[in-house]
């Protein structure tokens, strides 16, 4: 397995043979960093204390994807992290983020697009070893027929971590039949003082919703569409490349089949 390591923002890198990566952001460093990932890869994130980061990977492997991700927060650092998965294959992804001491503040976002006979598959693990810590996960998720989606989400506030703060939201939209959803909200609070929460939704479209956007002139399939691209939108908010994002928003409209046959159906 190759090896890389980086300590330099890049506005895009490229992971195209199965790797253990290794990215080190110094201290009071910003900015943003979009990853490509086409093979399997292990990475590993130090951010030092005051540094700021947008990190948003994006599944564009054509077989099975196994993604391990683990991440170490210091003092004040910020990162915003992203997952879009578009992709017809199956992707197991273990992320795990340790918020190492005060005043580290972490956000994810996920975006996974489930399509027939797929298997998407997440572990993630905020875990807070200090107080005045933040973690927030936001999970989302569109599935079609016989897609097999699953989020453990993790929450974790050891003892002695106070004023510490842990929310997550999981959502999914099921579109098909025959599908499988699985979501397992945990929090792990061995605390007093701390603030967490967690919610989820799991469920089909709204039908007025539908009957709206197909009477004006939408497919069922495009109003379907239209929809899903609620979920994974936002997602992209974490690019700053607007002709990237523009391009990404481009192929998830299509992935979603929002550019289909305009007849009713």
């Amino acid at each position: 397995m190759e090896k890389q390591y980086i300590d330099v923002f890049q506005d895009e890198l490229l992971i195209d043979a199965p790797s253990q990566l290794s990215i080190h952001i110094h201290k009071q460093a910003r900015g943003s960093l979009f990853i490509v990932v086409q093979e399997d890869v292990q990475i590993s994130i130090v951010m030092d204390e005051q540094s700021s980061s947008h990190i948003l990977f994006y599944n564009k492997n054509q077989d099975k994807l196994k993604l391990d991700i683990h991440s170490n927060l210091k003092k004040d650092a910020e990162c915003k992290m992203g997952f879009l998965d578009m992709e017809t294959d199956s992707v197991s992804m273990d992320l795990k983020t340790v918020l190492d001491e005060p005043g580290a503040h972490f956000e994810l976002m996920t975006g996974q697009l489930g399509q027939e006979n797929t298997i998407k598959h997440n572990n993630i693990e905020i875990l807070h070893k200090a107080g005045y810590t933040q973690g927030l996960m936001q999970n989302f998720a569109v599935l079609f027929d016989k897609a097999d989606y699953q989020m453990v989400a993790n929450g974790n506030i050891k003892k002695g971590c106070s004023q510490a703060q842990s929310h997550q939201v999981t959502r999914v939209l099921t579109l098909g039949k025959d599908h499988k959803a699985k979501v397992i909200p945990l929090l792990l609070i061995d605390e007093n003082d701390v603030k967490a929460s967690h919610a989820q939704t799991i469920g089909q479209p709204d039908e007025d919703q539908l009957y709206y956007l197909k009477s004006r002139g939408l497919s069922h399939r495009q109003a379907l569409g239209l929809l899903s691209i609620g979920y994974l939108l936002p997602v992209l908010d974490l690019m700053d490349n607007e002709s990237k994002k523009e391009e990404l928003r481009q192929e998830m409209e299509n992935k979603v089949g929002l550019y289909g046959n305009r007849e009713n159906s």
